[in-house]
């Protein structure tokens, strides 16, 4: 019988737990799950308070008979809406009202306690993240809240993925500010918070993750925070649907791409899309830059007034109040005409641009999908009545169109792609969904609705010492540094006035020393040093040893990331470089201007902007 061996078992668990690290994975899963359980919370507080104040606001007090989707406890009706929508409002005149209202509320809450929070919460917390090391105060993070509650909840056309992303983004601040973590912890633990925000209202974790991740830039993603973002979502997710149930938000029926001569027709839907969503983007701005910011009165009235505008909208059309997502469903399920699809869609452009620009509460998110799903669901009807042999079902351009508008206006294909597969539940269109939304981001990536999104990490604040430090390892030299023939050495023992000379002759500002008895290098000379002591009664006695400052090289082949050290330890204008292979034969000088020039020559071939001295 083998010998149980004890030694041997623990030095084998010991060096897996050096292997793993179990102690730091073990931190941050444990980090991520208290961020996943708080926003969660949050989600499910925000979703209670906002379904609430909704069906009081505009189902009991304007008495609007408005649509769910299936997976909110929304019923498909049997007929066709259309564009005859007050017929469902007992009071219409109070439509004009209630977004206004809330406007009034919002703006006096985010005003009066929490700047910071208004307008686009998703664009808030990627500022944050970029420019503000990743701080989001916790009273923002409430005060987001309540006015999204309020300026959704009463009318404003916009979404709840920019609030929850600010609460999910709060929480994993709070607590990395309360650990006392560093920056760089406080920032992944702020992505986790929006993945798990994102993932778990729309019950989406992978794609929320993902989103968290990807929102940030226009051309690349946040791989570090990838992980602790799923991590931190799946929890969320099972928080949230515990209570509020496992359905997918929108129920679909199953459509399947089977048809290779349908890729066309998909072509078709992208580009359409992509020129809406670039006409939306531009719209989106222009309200506030032509509008908003030139009303000459106090901002707390300004998201009262984008209410107002809403409102006189929503008194002819109520479809356009909150985030419209019933409607969304009736397009998935081919219950909407195409003149209301349409006209729905361009309404909602300018509703939720009048929401979010006045300074109201809310996020883009759920607008997109439902722009760029009605315009879909019209596309597929028109293709369904000119080719109904071969686009049987026209339901699935409204899916697919939620895909390419959404990948378009916010510069993340991925995380649009498997945010709405798991929205509806279905893989089924995954092909033709993954298919237009490459389109319809590569045709509009120089657009964004997210104006803090910049365009890769190497614009970012949180990457640009790592970004320095690897333009400057990857430049050596030789590409830099200014050659100087003959260039003297001065021996230790050299009077001041050949010193002099020696630096008139060969037209630099520093010269190296050598000590003659070991045949080394020893030091350094500034020009400056010597011309301070010339005056001096005692200069014709001072030698080199006597104002000699610490020796500091460079040799042709070590990088700028070297150099940009000694140039901070010398302080030095200039540093002396030596032939490859010698310790004492001076070549020429690397300069502060050349250090500075070669650096920024690789910034531009980078394609990034980024400044060396901060």
């Amino acid at each position: 019988m083998q010998r149980f061996n004890s030694r041997y078992i623990n030095t084998k668990l010991h060096g897996l737990s050096e292997a793993v690290n179990v102690r730091l994975t073990g931190r941050w899963i444990l980090l991520c799950a208290i961020v996943g359980v708080g926003a969660g919370l949050g989600s499910l507080l925000f979703a209670f308070l906002l379904e609430h104040l909704q069906s009081f606001a505009l189902g009991h007090m304007a008495g609007y008979t408005y649509p769910l989707p299936a997976g909110e406890g929304g019923a498909v009706p049997s007929f066709k809406r259309t564009i005859d929508e007050i017929k469902f409002v007992s009071h219409p005149w109070l439509l004009i009202l209630l977004p206004a209202v809330g406007g009034l509320i919002s703006g006096a809450l985010v005003y009066t306690f929490a700047p910071e929070a208004e307008g686009e919460g998703v664009d808030n917390a990627i500022k944050a993240y970029h420019m503000n090391r990743g701080i989001i105060k916790p009273l923002a993070t409430v005060i987001k809240m309540l006015a999204s509650v309020i300026t959704i909840g009463m009318g404003g056309s916009a979404g709840r993925e920019g609030p929850i992303a600010t609460i999910g983004g709060g929480v994993g601040s709070f607590l990395a500010m309360k650990l006392k973590l560093s920056e760089d912890e406080r920032k992944t633990l702020v992505l986790a918070g929006i993945g798990a925000g994102i993932g778990s209202i729309f019950r989406a974790p992978l794609g929320g993750a993902i989103f968290a991740t990807e929102v940030l830039y226009r051309k690349d993603i946040e791989t570090e925070g990838l992980m602790p973002s799923i991590i931190a979502s799946i929890i969320a997710y099972s928080i949230y649907s515990s209570i509020t149930g496992w359905k997918t938000i929108f129920i679909f029926q199953s459509a399947h791409f089977e048809r290779p001569l349908e890729l066309p027709l998909y072509i078709a839907l992208a580009l359409i899309v992509t020129v809406v969503g670039i006409f939306y983007t531009r719209m989106f701005f222009a309200v506030k830059r032509n509008i908003f910011d030139r009303l000459k009165i106090n901002k707390y009235w300004k998201p009262a007034i984008g209410g107002l505008m809403v409102g006189c909208v929503a008194y002819f059309f109520p479809a356009v109040l909150s985030s419209s997502y019933g409607y969304l469903q009736l397009a998935l399920q081919g219950n909407l005409t195409i003149t209301f699809m349409l006209l729905l869609a361009l309404l909602k452009i300018f509703t939720t641009s009048f929401t979010i620009q006045s300074g109201g509460s809310g996020g883009v998110f759920a607008p997109s999908l439902v722009i760029g799903g009605l315009i879909g669901g019209a596309y597929g009807l028109l293709v369904h009545q000119l080719f109904p042999t071969l686009a049987i079902d026209p339901q699935g351009y409204a899916l697919v169109g939620m895909g390419a508008f959404f990948s378009g206006v916010v510069n993340i294909p991925f995380a649009a792609t498997i945010l709405i597969t798991e929205m509806i539940g279905s893989y089924d269109l995954l092909v033709p969904l993954i298919f237009a939304s490459a389109i319809s981001y590569i045709g509009a990536q120089s657009w964004s609705l997210y104006a803090q999104q910049l365009e890769s990490r190497l614009g970012s604040m949180s990457h640009r010492g790592a970004f320095m430090r690897e333009v400057l390892e990857s430049v050596k030299v030789r590409t830099a540094y200014r050659p100087v023939p003959n260039m003297p050495v001065i021996e230790i023992d050299t009077p001041i006035h050949e010193i002099l000379d020696a630096f008139t002759r060969s037209e630099v500002l520093v010269l190296p020393v050598m000590n003659k008895n070991t045949n080394k290098l020893v030091g350094l000379l500034s020009i400056y040093d010597v011309r301070n002591l010339l005056n001096n009664e005692d200069s014709p006695a001072i030698i080199a040893a006597d104002i000699m400052t610490p020796l500091y090289v460079l040799h042709l082949n070590e990088s700028l990331g070297k150099a940009f050290e000694y140039f901070i330890e010398s302080g030095e204008p200039e540093i002396p470089v030596l032939a490859n292979g010698s310790d004492r034969r001076a070549i020429g000088t690397l300069s502060e201007r050349g250090f500075l020039i070669a650096y920024e020559k690789s910034v531009k071939a980078s394609g990034a902007t980024s400044e060396i001295y901060e």
